[in-house]
């Protein structure tokens, strides 16, 4: 009898073929809903335990590499579910600690790993994923993500070749940052209007913005404080980004006060560019504690305008933070307060001709008489 063909690499864990399509479960395992890592129950159960040692939060971590070079690609981090997915099809899954949620490693770019074999380390706690590349690994291009060498002087220095431009493969956030600029441009411009007009008979807005601005900058060290109890579940509303859209926007609201007051022009704090910084990698308890101690720089009074400016641009880069954790945008934010905005009969006039950038440079002198007369 002739003896069965030797499997290869990696057929005992029940891997498609090259080239197979995905189980059509495949998006079933998303998990997109969950908060925390946890065991999937839709997954068929092996025989035998599993003999991994998760860590605290449920995790291990995964090294992949080269099967032909044994080049390291990346490192990663798996749950059960992210294991058991991979196994399932074949393609890396990993666990997203920033965005709480599975993810299939190259489900935009199409650059996916092919899994050859999963080996475990000595105390059972890491594991070894070769894979086949398809593509390019790294996101910015690189064959590796390890690209860059660590110099005695701290400098990085790129020792491997780019192969091909990130905008090509994901698309480039040119036009979106672009809207971004003017949704935040037309968002600044409003306050300013309520500043420079006398509508406090029918705006608190116009009567904080005119008055002598006391209480503004603890109200913004008050909501950075619930935005950071959004993000860590001790302040909470309805969904997670729905109470980040809701404390993100009510922050964005009182840091435009603190700015319009000063005279602090839309060039000057460009806050789009504010809310367009953030980094994948930074977990959601990170962003919260970093937060709260933005809240307490917050509550001591700022020197000057310049101080105001610089706090207020620095703030709105962690509440992009924010938004990203929870894969929300910051021009989320904006849109939800222009929303408002033009919901307000006292500023149709303004938004059915918004002023030129920077036109409203400066509030009223604290001599005007709009000023004397608003008290």
């Amino acid at each position: 009898m002739t003896a069965p063909a030797s499997p290869r690499r990696g057929d005992p864990l029940g891997l498609p073929a090259p080239g197979q399509p995905l189980p059509p479960s495949d998006s079933t395992l998303r998990g997109s809903d969950r908060t925390s890592p946890k065991t999937s129950d839709s997954l068929t159960e092996p025989v035998n335990p599993l003999p991994i040692r998760f860590g605290p939060d449920g995790l291990i971590p995964a090294v992949i590499q080269d099967a032909d070079t044994d080049a390291v690609l990346m490192v990663g981090f798996m749950d059960e579910s992210a294991l058991a997915a991979t196994r399932m099809t074949g393609r890396t899954h990993f666990w997203s600690r920033s965005r709480g949620k599975l993810w299939r490693k190259g489900e935009t770019s199409g650059h996916e790993q092919i899994v050859e074999e999963i080996l475990l380390n000595c105390e059972q706690n890491s594991l070894l994923v070769t894979v086949r590349q398809v593509g390019v690994v790294c996101h910015d291009g690189y064959p590796s993500c390890y690209y860059r060498r660590l110099e005695p002087d701290n400098g990085l220095t790129i020792v491997r070749e780019r192969l091909f431009d990130p905008s090509d493969v994901y698309g480039s956030d040119a036009a979106s940052q672009a809207s971004l600029a003017q949704s935040s441009r037309l968002l600044h411009g409003a306050y300013e209007y309520l500043r420079d007009h006398d509508l406090a008979a029918v705006s608190g807005t116009s009567a904080r913005l005119r008055g002598d601005g006391g209480g503004i900058a603890g109200r913004v060290a008050d909501e950075l404080r619930e935005l950071a109890g959004a993000l860590d579940g001790s302040h909470h509303h309805t969904t997670l980004e729905e109470d980040v859209l809701l404390e993100g926007t009510q922050t964005l609201y009182w840091l435009t006060l603190a700015a319009v007051h000063a005279g602090i022009t839309w060039n000057r704090l460009r806050p789009d560019r504010a809310l367009a910084t953030g980094h994948e990698a930074f977990s959601g308890s990170l962003v919260a504690a970093l937060l709260r101690a933005d809240a307490d720089r917050w509550a001591t009074p700022a020197g000057n305008a310049d101080d105001i400016s610089a706090r207020s641009h620095a703030t709105l880069a962690l509440v992009g933070q924010a938004c990203r954790v929870v894969g929300i945008s910051g021009r989320a934010l904006v849109e939800a307060d222009l929303t408002d905005l033009r919901a307000k009969p006292y500023l149709a006039t303004y938004f059915a001709a918004p002023p030129g950038p920077d036109t409203h440079a400066a509030p009223p002198t604290a001599g005007s008489a709009e000023r004397s007369a608003d008290g």
